[in-house]
């Protein structure tokens, strides 16, 4: 049988579809919208996985929630267990569309860099104790496609087995067209701010009204794991590592922390409104979910194209149209930025070529300015050609995790990372997206990500650190980077050092 791919009328946004799915185990939302980027043309909502893959370190957790049997155990590399079962749901023969039909959405954490790597070190305590991936396979889906106005329905009525039921896909079809054209508003609260804050992200800076926080939002301080002067002496111990030649470039990041008394879905609403990105996330894992205002993407592959597209060089955005102008200048026109950009674009032509055809890869932008909400971007595209043996998973674990969160050499600066940073990454600097079945893949590097759980929002920023890069500085560019993450919870921006270290 063939997927049913319907197209469907409706007034609901992807904000107002989730709200009516609200209870519904494994909620996704990919959310893209507003931006010129041609990535940035589709969003997506998924619910209730057929099967769902997690792993904590070498232990890889399969539920098949169709049987409702207790979830299944093994142990061994999480990338090989993952291969195996997408190979199971592979739909090559289906026909060309530019979005997936079904695929495994979710997340795959930094500390799967320990699989790809196995010498790396492993140091850093994960005191949150969430899964280094979590990833949920999906049969069906929606897909808005915000080019040409249309919404469809995705079923493939496909099983843990791999094998297609037609009555399942239009059972599941039905679903979604119920939900669709169920009449009524499109939905109310933040979500709607979100969505106008979306279609005008690129006109200048976001000052959302967000709704009145309540006191213990107020009185809550944001907290660090590291305090100012711990981060600068940080940069100052990279750096001594650049003198020294063992690497060029390494990024390094801190995680702040604060209480949260509203959901998972509120604060990504809330970061959304104030921070637009081309490529919004919001994952419901169970005890913990996911919020994110990506802009970088990691890979995008269509059949046998792939292409990568790293950020590097931060500058704050100004509402004065002056002052902004300056500040693009200045990130534009720095030799320290466009150094930095340059060494991790010829970082990631290096990573494509393991997996490309010879000579196919190449860099068709070098260095583009990109406007956001809360900053600007300096961004490269590079882009290949995939040999025939290699699929899309497979890609995504030669290339894993990206250069441009990671440093250069890639190996010598994640050793350093490990040494320098206290706490685990978590999902900071993986990436979240889709491995479609029919080879339609989209990853984004996961920075600009909250994690909210137990009470409390989490959300790692990072720096970019060079030969010439200043402690204080680069301090402060962590802080702009969390512009966001501060607005959607409406707290100071000073944040104190969180107590004793992990």
């Amino acid at each position: 049988m063939r997927p049913l791919i319907q197209e469907t009328a409706t007034a609901h946004t992807p904000e107002a579809l989730v709200e009516q799915l609200a209870g519904t185990p494994g909620v996704v939302l990919l959310r893209s919208a507003g931006f010129a980027s041609a990535q940035a043309r589709y969003s997506f909502v998924a619910v209730k996985p057929f099967l769902t893959f997690r792993s904590f370190g070498a232990r890889c957790e399969v539920t098949d929630h169709a049987s409702h049997v207790p979830h299944q155990v093994q142990f061994g590399n999480p990338w090989h267990a993952l291969d195996a079962l997408m190979s199971r749901y592979e739909l090559l023969d289906e026909i060309d569309l530019p979005f997936p039909l079904g695929g495994c959405f979710g997340y795959w954490g930094y500390e799967l860099k320990n699989f790809v790597e196995p010498k790396l070190p492993r140091r850093a305590v994960n005191d949150l104790e969430l899964p280094d991936c979590h990833v949920g396979f999906y049969d069906n889906l929606v897909v808005f496609d915000h080019r040409l106005g249309k919404t469809c329905v995705v079923a493939t009525g496909l099983g843990a087995d791999g094998s297609r039921n037609e009555k399942r896909a239009r059972e599941q079809a039905s679903f979604w067209r119920d939900l669709l054209t169920r009449s009524g508003p499109p939905g109310t609260g933040t979500f709607q701010r979100s969505a106008a804050s979306i279609q005008s992200a690129e006109s200048g800076i976001m000052h959302p009204a967000l709704s009145r926080p309540s006191t213990a939002e107020v009185e809550s301080r944001i907290t660090a794991n590291f305090t100012r002067a711990e981060f600068i002496a940080r940069v100052e111990h990279a750096q001594r590592y650049i003198r020294a030649g063992d690497i060029y470039q390494v990024n390094l990041s801190q995680r702040l922390a604060t209480p949260c008394d509203f959901s998972g879905w509120e604060l990504f609403e809330r970061l959304l409104a104030v921070s637009p990105a081309p490529f919004a996330a919001y994952f419901d894992c169970g005890d913990f979910q996911i919020a994110s205002s990506s802009p970088e993407q990691f890979l995008r592959l269509s059949g046998s194209h792939i292409t990568t597209r790293p950020i590097k060089g931060t500058r704050p955005r100004s509402p004065d149209a002056t002052r902004d102008a300056q500040l693009a200048y200045e990130l534009q026109t720095s030799p320290k930025e466009l150094a930095e950009l340059v060494m991790i674009t010829d970082l990631l032509r290096n990573d494509l070529g393991k997996v490309c055809e010879f000579g196919s890869v190449q860099v068709p932008e070098l260095a583009k300015l990109e406007r956001f909400a809360q900053v600007q971007h300096l961004v490269s595209t590079v882009e290949g050609q995939l040999r025939s043996d290699v699929t899309h998973f497979a890609a995504l674990a030669s290339c894993f995790p990206g250069g441009s969160i990671t440093g250069a050499p890639k190996f010598r600066a994640m050793e350093i990372i490990d040494e320098l940073e206290l706490a685990a990454r978590g999902p900071y600097t993986g990436c979240h997206g889709y491995l479609g079945f029919n080879r339609e893949s989209h990853l984004s590097i996961s920075i600009r990500t909250a994690i909210r759980q137990a009470g409390a929002a989490y959300f790692h920023v990072g720096a970019g650190i060079v030969a010439d890069s200043v402690g204080a500085a680069e301090y402060d560019e962590t802080l702009a980077k969390a512009g966001g993450f501060f607005a959607a919870l409406q707290l100071e921006q000073r944040p104190e050092y969180a107590g004793p270290k992990v």
